[in-house]
């Protein structure tokens, strides 16, 4: 059994100081800097300075892809690019969202490996922001990257672990659809801390409402088109959940509520089929022209995949296509995903950033989000199989086993876990993103298991970690690994070769584009602070 130097219990009170004010209410969410009054909804949780500007501009660039993928519509395309360019037109659209300020891909966006492409939330927050302003939820937005090739959801009694499905916690399952990333297309819709739409007909009706139904009959039929809307559908579909997580629920017939529960089925297989096409998973990094014989890697990137793959321990769950220990690579071995599918609870420490353990208070609809405040943990896998979340169990079975999963997190891919749109672009790790760059995710695995004797060690994140939020079933297989600083960094270098886009890559065009961005968030800031007297909804133009 490992050692471990314990750490004071007023250490998660310690971090979490610095956003809770004299008076109990959250003031902050940097301990350096108030929130500018546009930052603040009245009755939720504020934007840090900054973050509203990134998210604009997002929403922008998703309407942009919007606009250039609808016309697409009337052009000859096959039928795998009909409903590849379905599902792509879903995840960019913000009307699915409640007040329609928020499209799946505003968490979700390309040029950072289709996960949260503001650096702002990314550095503070974590979570971001649902349609309704000031809720948050619980974890970092997850990549759909990859996401498509993880099985249904299932248990292998010989190796006594679960295979498969998707979010953080496994919950989107495929049982019924028979395809994870499908099931987990259908979640967001209605978070209500999320998109936000009180009734999953909403989605029916916006789609019906919008520009792209005519695809959506030429992909799926006409069941949509027969669906008898109350006049009422518009209200009640812009109207978030209150009290308990409910909203109003829109009255159809029965043969129309089962009508409307098709087509979300059919709105969850159409993303999961842009999801999985070549444009999301392209097997086109450094690495995969290495494996195929037309890249070498550089002796750093070497020495970082046989680290990787031998001392590092890494390639234990991220599988590189290669037995553990072993090095190079061969055609055969030319797709690896980089994941086993399976979960672990890495010892992560408690992110006390994250609004949700501040959402304890009735918003102005009266949803509450997180009841028991910080005093909630984050149990993951277990949370879910233990039917505390409310998520379907598909076999009853599964529920004596969340103890043994307590804690743990799925195992996401590594492929372009380092793609961002320009390289000093800050993006957030694990599920609840404590960590900030890919050096500190290989150091915490390297050192994790030395933890800080003081609530306010300035080594914290240097040389010793603060104690676990869950301790039940903390992988044991890393935590002193042994690895240099310069080991590190090699591990680092290798995972850069992970990223999709090497064999198009112009390097010029790429520096240009770098540089236009970094100006585009410098004139965002100064715009923000001309105008921190506004009070403009995020995902407005």
């Amino acid at each position: 059994m490992r050692k471990r130097i314990m750490v004071c219990t007023s250490l998660t009170l310690a971090l979490a100081a610095p956003f809770i004010a004299l008076t109990g209410h959250i003031r902050s969410v940097r301990a350096d800097a108030a929130p500018t009054d546009d930052s603040r909804n009245s009755t939720g949780f504020p934007l840090p300075p900054g973050a509203m500007g990134e998210l604009q501009q997002i929403n922008h660039q998703i309407d942009a892809t919007e606009a250039q993928t609808l016309k697409m519509i009337n052009t000859e395309m096959s039928s795998m690019v009909q409903i590849q360019t379905l599902g792509k037109l879903e995840l960019f659209d913000r009307s699915l969202s409640v007040q329609r300020n928020e499209a799946c891909s505003t968490c979700h966006m390309p040029s950072t490996g289709y996960t949260g492409a503001s650096q702002t939330l990314n550095e503070t927050t974590v979570a971001y922001p649902g349609s309704v302003m000031g809720r948050f939820s619980d974890r970092k937005p997850q990549s759909y990257s990859y996401a498509t090739l993880a099985p249904v959801l299932h248990y292998n009694a010989t190796q006594q672990d679960f295979y498969g499905g998707n979010f953080w916690d496994m919950r989107a399952t495929g049982s019924r659809l028979q395809s994870a990333a499908a099931e987990q297309a259908q979640g967001p819709p209605t978070n209500p801390v999320e998109m936000g739409l009180p009734d999953t007909a909403c989605v029916a009706y916006r789609i019906v409402k919008g520009n792209y139904e005519s695809l959506f009959v030429k992909v799926w039929g006409s069941t949509i088109e027969s669906i008898q809307w109350p006049a009422n559908a518009e209200k009640m579909c812009s109207s978030p959940a209150g009290a308990g997580g409910v909203g109003p629920q829109l009255s159809l017939s029965s043969e129309d509520r089962t009508r409307a529960n098709t087509v979300y089925d059919q709105f969850g297989l159409s993303i999961a089929a842009y999801e999985g096409s070549n444009t999301v998973n392209a097997f086109s990094s450094k690495f995969d022209a290495y494996l195929a014989g037309n890249a070498q890697l550089t002796s750093q990137e070497m020495h970082g995949y046989q680290l990787f793959n031998g001392q590092g321990q890494c390639n234990t769950c991220h599988l590189s296509g290669n037995a553990n220990g072993a090095t190079g690579g061969t055609a055969a071995d030319a797709a690896p995903l980089f994941t086993d599918f399976t979960s672990s609870n890495l010892g992560l420490p408690k992110n006390t950033r994250i609004p949700y353990l501040y959402e304890n208070s009735p918003d102005k609809y009266g949803f509450v989000a997180n009841p028991v405040g910080l005093a909630y943990v984050d149990l993951g896998v277990g949370a879910f199989l233990s039917g505390a979340q409310g998520s379907p169990v598909p076999d009853p079975e599964w529920m004596q086993l969340a103890p043994k999963f307590d804690g743990k997190m799925r195992v996401p891919t590594l492929r372009n876990v380092d793609q961002r749109p320009y390289p000093g672009f800050v993006k957030s790790y694990m599920h609840n993103g404590y960590l900030k760059s890919l050096k500190e995710v290989v150091h915490f695995y390297n050192t994790r298991d030395t933890i800080c004797t003081s609530p306010n060690d300035p080594n914290v994140k240097k040389t010793c970690w603060p104690a676990p939020e869950v301790t039940a079933n903390e992988d044991t297989t890393v935590g002193a690994l042994g690895l240099s600083d310069e080991d590190e960094n090699d591990v680092v270098a290798f995972l850069k070769t992970l990223t999709d886009g090497y064999a198009t890559s112009n390097p010029s065009v790429t520096a240009k584009i770098q540089r236009n961005l970094k100006e585009i968030r410098k004139d965002l800031q100064r715009q923000e602070a001309r105008n921190s007297g506004g009070n403009q909804p995020h995902g407005a133009n």
